[in-house]
């Protein structure tokens, strides 16, 4: 996970403090400590989805780039990046993703992700089917590559929030441990990382 924070993830978090959905980030968090939950609306995680997805292809600073062309052998496959769409349920989240090549024309490829709802919330996991509903020549050839772009947009979006929030007391960004979906929206939980060396209270079983 890089260890910087996307702007849009940033004035999100603020404008929730702003609006008294989400308290200051005041005290210090000891290791393993929970910060309290983040909800994000499903009309902001489309937009927010989307920062993700530019991030989840390389880009870390502004740009104008609505697309990018995967390219294997001969193959070519169009990702539209600034389409990215996502449909939110109890427990599911749709991944929806513009693509286009000679073969299809635009299509949209849809990846389902089961994760955690607000009944049973669930670390930060999703199982999915692993292949994606979309043109079958598409799918075929580049199913495997549209699912991981499609998790590593859900993790860009999950991290980046829970790192807009704040800062344990050893000054690293928090990182997300729990995660509930809902046709509402997202639910985040950010934590303080443990610490697996130094001073940590974890302590190893290996022995040299």
């Amino acid at each position: 996970m890089a260890e910087t924070v996307a702007p849009e993830f940033a004035r999100f978090v603020e404008s929730e403090r702003r609006a008294k959905r989400l308290p200051q980030a005041t005290r210090k968090m000891a290791e393993g400590d929970v910060f309290e939950p983040v909800f994000i609306e499903a009309g902001r995680s489309i937009e927010l989805m989307r920062v993700a997805s530019r991030r989840a292809a390389g880009f870390f600073r502004p740009t104008q780039r609505s697309e990018v062309v995967w390219v294997e052998g001969e193959n070519e496959l169009a990702v539209g990046i600034a389409g990215v769409d996502v449909k939110l349920g109890d427990g599911l989240i749709r991944v929806l993703i513009p693509v286009r090549c000679d073969q299809s024309g635009q299509a949209r490829v849809e990846v389902l992700f089961a994760t955690g709802s607000p009944t049973e919330p669930a670390g930060l996991y999703a199982a999915t089917a692993r292949r994606p509903n979309g043109p079958e020549i598409v799918v075929a050839a580049w199913g495997d590559a549209l699912v991981a772009f499609a998790w590593q947009c859900v993790l860009d979006l999950v991290t980046g929030i829970a790192a807009a929030t704040g800062k344990d007391a050893r000054g690293n960004l928090l990182v997300p441990v729990e995660l509930a979906v809902s046709a509402r929206g997202i639910q985040i939980l950010p934590m303080a990382r443990h610490r697996f060396a130094g001073s940590s209270t974890l302590k190893s079983t290996v022995k040299r």
